[in-house]
């Protein structure tokens, strides 16, 4: 994954994404868009709503989050406009921003955890699954 790494204020829908970590918060997100071409574009505070109206129109692609209350709601909306979403435990978070953010636990950190791991897991998994493997498009790990 690249080192680069961009801010912005708003999703970008006309780029292809290859996996979106979103640290869910009461009011608003940060979101880590990893693109196709391995750049990190970051967005601190994203309302709900811009997130909202972004994936609506977004190419599917993977969302990442961690598992909390406002998950399984954004979860059901996310799957019925196309994307695939992933839920990665904290401990799987916490690991990655201390190997790769020199520990510095913040909801921007998260989130880029959350498409690092994410791109991992997409660069791990088979092109051809048994069929008694199950379905994998939705999993925790």
């Amino acid at each position: 994954m690249s080192v680069r790494r961009i801010l912005a204020k708003t999703i970008n829908t006309d780029l292809e994404y290859e996996a979106i970590g979103i640290d869910l918060a009461k009011n608003c997100v940060s979101v880590a868009l990893l693109t196709t071409d391995g750049e990190v574009v970051c967005i601190d505070r994203l309302d709900y709503s811009e997130l909202e109206k972004s994936a609506q129109v977004l190419c599917p692609t993977t969302f990442a989050m961690e598992p909390c209350t406002e998950m399984n709601y954004l979860v059901q909306k996310l799957e019925a406009w196309g994307h695939r979403c992933l839920v990665i435990g904290g401990k799987n978070v916490q690991n990655y921003v201390e190997n790769h953010y020199s520990g510095q636990k913040t909801d921007l950190n998260d989130a880029q955890a959350l498409a690092g791991r994410t791109h991992q897991k997409l660069s791990n998994e088979p092109r051809y699954r048994s069929p008694f493997i199950g379905d994998l498009t939705r999993g925790t790990f």
